[in-house]
């Protein structure tokens, strides 16, 4: 008997500990299956049209190869480094401050250190950029760095303060005693205790700086692209495997910083000698991160701000080579974001990529310098119907870059028959099923012309009417999504989507069984223009850019890199005839006639606003 009352325990303690282990696991497999998942989709043999055959990790050689991806994340851990070097230092001697004085209002001053890990980041970004524009400093390398230093600052002096709390006066005080200095002393007692601390501020640094993208998106400026802004422009037109390789070597990056931080929390265990030259390492890095970069040092550089994906390395480095300077591009993920740095007065680019409702704003807000058309010698190459736009009546500021056209792509083998008609997306049959952008104008537009309205409506009821369709629609909506609706094509989980032609015709080239159509009663048309600032500092190279981008070779690429069409009537000729005679990215002219710009509906915008708020949270 006694020898089973000694058992009933032991059964206890080992199905608890079965019951801990399994949590544990889920909590494991709920951590790190996300990323496994992204590491093994990185591994995916390339298809035998990106490479000659396929194999497992071509993607890697591909990303790596990819000039504009390998600067992001060299601007980004540049900028990380630098910001945990400068936002320790600062961060340890306030929390050292704060540590060894008592004063009166000490507790309000640090709620001030606090307050930034709080505000929101939009709030922080959109803080910065106002003061930067009242100093009048450029947005660039440096206002990023301070920007970033202000908010990981905070975080270092509310860990190091913590440390501190619980740190014994008297060792301080018992070294001093034994006749060491006072520098001695906090090198030989007080940094050891804080050394996990310091650890922990530094990683802590380096993740928020490097992960950052709401404050890095106001403050960036030009040839400012870090990997986080790169990403999520680079998701507005479809998610590639190049970004599962990016984010795997930052996932890698990562793990090797967490082997890192064992190895540096031994510090104290290391000669002095040992910790000396650690210390000038990170002196010596710290440096290097916030030098500029000699590449091209004594070239002229044009900042180029466009959409992700909206041009070719190649032809970057044809230019390059062509006219002896240097292209630095950066990219946006919206027309608002473009104006919004433009409208600050402080961001500096040579050369930006609006859509034509976007070029009448910075046209009446004075931020577009007019072109010299003598430089442009192969203007005659346009397609006369793409010259003298209504944002533009005569091309004194824009030249005509791609069209893209809004309709529907849809699967032939799972749709009940062709599509023809706005009508689909509003068919029960197809719950679930369906994908719209994720965009106020589109979805309005779509519901607006399906009744025979305007797509650009001013009429309060048919704003209403369209409203009152789009909540009726929406149990149907799987998602609202304007960067991958292809890739649901793609993969099968939608069968219809709402989406752009440039987009849908590459996954049609992918898998045959995906169409394209305007819808009978119409779709939307824009067009992309490159423009020059008004405050640019290169307008004569960013004249030849845009005279470069009109020869026919070159217009040709643009197509075939971005699947949109091109207003050079010239470039067909040099394009395969897949491409040059795919209707999908060259709509005929009488599907075209059934679409229309969207434009701004003026004083009447924020009743979409209104009824879009409700349809979202709904």
């Amino acid at each position: 008997m006694s020898s089973g009352a000694g058992r009933a325990p032991l059964t206890t303690r080992g199905r608890a500990g079965w019951v801990l282990a399994a949590v544990t696991g889920a909590v494991y497999i709920y951590l790190y299956a996300p990323l496994l998942t992204l590491f093994l989709a990185s591994l995916t043999p390339a298809p035998a049209a990106d490479f000659e055959a396929g194999y497992v990790g071509a993607w890697y050689v591909k990303a790596l190869s990819n000039t504009a991806l390998l600067t992001a994340i060299q601007t980004s851990a540049r900028v990380a480094l630098a910001t945990t070097v400068i936002a320790l230092t600062l961060g340890t001697l306030a929390a050292l401050a704060l540590g060894k004085h008592r004063f009166r209002g000490q507790t309000w001053l640090e709620g001030l250190f606090y307050l930034p890990i709080v505000v929101p980041e939009a709030v922080v970004g959109f803080a910065s950029v106002a003061l930067l524009a009242q100093a009048g400093l450029p947005l660039g390398f440096w206002s990023t760095l301070l920007a970033h230093v202000a908010f990981c600052a905070s975080y270092v002096t509310f860990i190091v303060r913590a440390r501190l709390v619980g740190f014994d006066e008297r060792l301080f005080e018992a070294a001093l005693d034994l006749g060491a200095t006072p520098t001695a002393a906090f090198w030989r007692v007080t940094l050891p205790w804080l050394t996990p601390a310091l650890v922990g501020s530094a990683l802590l640094c380096f993740a928020l700086s490097l992960d950052d993208y709401v404050i890095t998106s106001f403050v960036a400026g030009d040839g400012v692209t870090t990997f986080p802004v790169w990403l999520y422009s680079k998701m507005k037109t479809g998610v590639s495997p190049e970004i599962n390789v990016a984010t795997s070597l930052l996932l890698i990056l990562s793990a090797a910083l967490a082997a890192l931080s064992q190895i540096v929390q031994r510090l104290q265990r290391l000669p002095r000698w040992g910790r000396l030259s650690v210390s000038v390492a990170c002196m010596g890095l710290t440096i290097a991160a916030i030098s500029p970069s000699p590449q091209g040092a004594g070239e002229p550089t044009l900042h180029l701000y466009i959409w992700s994906n909206y041009t070719s390395e190649k032809l970057l480095r044809d230019f390059e080579t062509r006219y002896r300077c240097r292209v630095v591009v950066e990219t946006y993920d919206s027309n608002e974001t473009l104006l919004a740095k433009l409208q600050t007065g402080v961001a500096r680019y040579d050369l930006i990529a609006p859509s034509d409702y976007l070029v009448g704003i910075l046209a009446r807000e004075g931020l577009l310098r007019p072109l010299d058309r003598s430089r442009l010698t192969n203007w005659q190459n346009l397609d006369p119907a793409f010259l003298n736009p209504p944002c533009d009546p005569e091309n004194r500021y824009v030249v005509p870059y791609t069209f893209v056209v809004t309709g529907l792509g849809y699967r032939r083998d799972k749709a009940s028959e062709p599509v023809e008609s706005w009508d689909a997306l509003w068919d029960a049959r197809y719950r679930g099923r369906i994908v719209m952008l994720d965009d106020i104008r589109e979805c309005f537009g779509a519901a607006l012309r399906r009744r025979g309205a305007s797509l650009n409506s001013r009429d309060e009821r048919e704003i209403a009417q369209a409203a009152e369709d789009l909540l009726l629609q929406k149990p149907l909506v799987k998602a609202y999504d304007s960067a991958r609706f292809e890739q649901l094509l793609l993969n099968g989980e939608v069968w219809l989507a709402q989406g752009f032609n440039g987009q849908i015709a590459k996954a049609a080239r992918q898998n045959p069984n995906i169409a394209f159509v305007v819808p009978k009663e119409g779709g939307t048309r824009a067009v992309d223009y490159l423009a020059i600032p008004a405050n640019a500092a290169q307008p004569a190279l960013a004249e030849r850019f845009m005279d470069y981008i009109l020869e026919p070779q070159a217009s040709a690429e643009i197509v075939q890199v971005t699947g949109y069409g091109t207003p050079n009537r010239a470039a067909r000729a040099f394009l395969p005839p897949d491409w040059a005679g795919n209707e999908y990215v060259f709509p005929p002219e009488s599907l075209l006639r059934r679409c229309a710009a969207i434009e701004d509906v003026g004083a009447i915008l924020p009743r979409y606003d209104y009824y879009w708020t409700i349809i979202k949270s709904k």
